[in-house]
């Protein structure tokens, strides 16, 4: 189903934050009952999740919002969730697709074809990101059986270039901010990093608790249980990072 097929993890850099810190994380705000499932959602995630779309439909470091806002139509598209209405240039509606729904299968020439079509290789990282967030809003969704939101209009005005100078590449793609792993896939984009925070905080473990192993974040499930639900679902959707 291609619904099944777009919960698989994939690589920007080594394994990218796309399923653990997002999809595989919308579970820990669904209680289990015995069998029963209950599917109310929480203020700080419905926060976190304005704050995104807001996010998505401004304008970013190298696309405009209606570029931003069209990724994240082209990603529902791609998962069948939606219909396209927008048009993107081939090299940017293929890698919203394969992102969305297939980013196990990114490959190392996938980024050098982005940068032989003369596009900044920063850039493939705001569309990553773009489309990493309206997934994970929309797993989130789905699993709760709600409505999925219409996307926002875009807000005009063209992109502003917000950069970390210390981003380079190393043991990955793209560049990032010390060594790549999935924390810190989308660094080299400050903006882009605080939208995946956001999120993250809200469905996953927030930055401040995360490597205090003793101390519980205060979710629905304890931390065993998100971590074991994080494992077993990213082991299931092939996310090596």
């Amino acid at each position: 189903m291609k619904y099944s097929r777009s919960l698989r993890c994939g690589s920007l850099t080594a394994r990218s934050w796309i399923v653990n810190n997002v999809e595989d994380s919308l579970v820990t705000h669904v209680a289990i009952n015995g069998a029963s499932m209950h599917t109310h959602t929480l203020p700080a995630v419905e926060s976190a999740i304005s704050a995104a779309l807001a996010a998505i439909a401004s304008p970013g470091s190298f696309f405009t919002g209606a570029e931003r806002i069209a990724f994240a139509e082209h990603a529902r598209a791609a998962r069948g969730l939606g219909e396209v209405t927008s048009s993107l240039p081939p090299i940017l509606a293929e890698a919203v697709a394969r992102v969305a729904a297939d980013a196990k299968s990114s490959r190392l020439a996938h980024v050098e074809a982005w940068e032989a079509d003369g596009r900044e290789v920063l850039a493939y990282i705001e569309l990553v990101s773009v489309v990493a967030q309206i997934t994970g809003i929309d797993s989130y969704r789905f699993a709760l059986g709600h409505e999925l939101e219409p996307l926002p209009a875009p807000v005009p005005g063209g992109p502003v270039p917000i950069v970390d100078a210390d981003a380079a590449k190393m043991n990955a793609w793209v560049p990032t901010v010390g060594v790549a792993l999935a924390p810190t896939a989308l660094t080299a984009l400050p903006n882009e990093k605080a939208a995946k925070k956001t999120l993250a905080s809200a469905w996953y473990i927030p930055d401040n608790v995360i490597h205090k192993y003793g101390e519980e974040p205060g979710l629905e499930l304890s931390r065993p249980q998100m971590e074991l639900v994080a494992a077993r679902t990213s082991w299931l959707n092939e996310c090596f990072f």
